[in-house]
C-alpha cells in the first residue's frame, strides 16, 4: 500500500481492464475542475490532482491523486488537476461488470480500505489535534514518507506553499504561518530553502501530536 496523504497507493485497477468497456475517457488540462451530481469512480491514467472541498472561498484538501490511483468522487467534493491529466470514470451504479473482475475486485477494496482509514486519520485530527498538533503531524508523516536523514536530522522538502499546507490541515493561512514560524523560532525545524527543512528536535515535535 502507499504513503500518505500526498500519494494514494499505485493501482493496478486500471491495468485490469479493457478501457474500452463502460469507462468514460476524459482529458481534463492544468487548473480543471470535476465535479459530479452522483458518485463516481474515478482513475488517473497520467498526470495528478487533488481531491478538495470548497466552501466560502476556502478550500481543504484531503489528498492528492497521482497517476494510476483511484478515488470516488461525488457532489460533497471536487478534483482539481495540478497537470495535465488523462482519466476514466464511472458511475458507482454502473461498476457491476467490473467488480465481477476478481483482480479489479481485489484492488478495488484495496484501495477504498486505504482510503477509508486515510479520512479517519483526518478527521480524528481535524477534530482532536491542536493547530500544532495538526502541523506536526503533517510534517512528520512528510518525513516518514521522504525518509531522508541529514547529519541525524530528519530532511523534509515541503513540495508546496504554506497556503497549501494550511489547506490540507485545515487552517487558515495566517495561522498555520504563524505556528510554522514558531517551530523554526524554536529551533524545532530548521529552514534550508524555500522548500527545504529539516526537523532537528523530532521528538519535541512529536510531542504536539496526540
Amino acid at each position: 500500500m502507499g504513503t500518505s496523504r500526498l500519494g494514494l497507493p499505485v493501482n493496478n485497477a486500471l491495468k485490469l481492464l479493457d478501457q474500452k468497456s463502460s469507462l468514460k475517457h476524459e482529458l481534463f488540462a492544468k487548473s480543471a475542475v470535476l465535479y459530479t451530481q452522483t458518485p463516481k469512480l474515478v482513475l488517473l491514467k497520467t498526470g495528478s490532482a487533488k481531491l478538495c472541498f470548497f466552501e466560502d472561498g476556502e478550500e481543504f484538501i484531503l489528498y492528492n491523486i497521482q497517476k494510476e490511483n483511484l478515488t470516488i468522487l461525488d457532489d460533497t467534493c471536487a478534483i482539481e488537476f495540478l497537470e495535465e491529466s488523462e482519466v476514466f470514470s464511472v458511475g458507482i451504479d454502473e461498476m457491476d461488470k467490473l467488480l465481477s473482475d476478481k483482480g479489479f475486485a481485489l484492488n478495488f477494496t484495496d484501495s477504498l480500505i486505504y482510503i477509508i482509514i486515510l479520512q479517519r486519520q483526518i478527521i480524528r485530527s481535524i477534530l482532536f489535534e491542536s493547530a500544532k498538533g495538526r502541523i506536526a503531524n503533517f510534517l512528520i508523516e512528510l518525513a516518514t514518507e521522504q525518509d531522508l536523514v541529514q547529519n541525524g536530522y530528519h530532511y523534509i522538502f515541503l513540495p508546496f506553499s504554506l497556503k497549501v499546507l494550511s489547506s490540507f490541515v485545515g487552517l487558515k493561512r495566517q495561522s498555520a504561518s504563524t505556528i510554522f514560524n514558531e517551530l523554526i523560532k524554536d529551533d524545532i525545524i530548521r529552514r534550508l530553502s524555500p522548500h527545504e527543512f529539516l526537523i532537528v528536535n523530532f521528538e519535541k515535535l512529536k510531542s504536539y501530536t496526540n
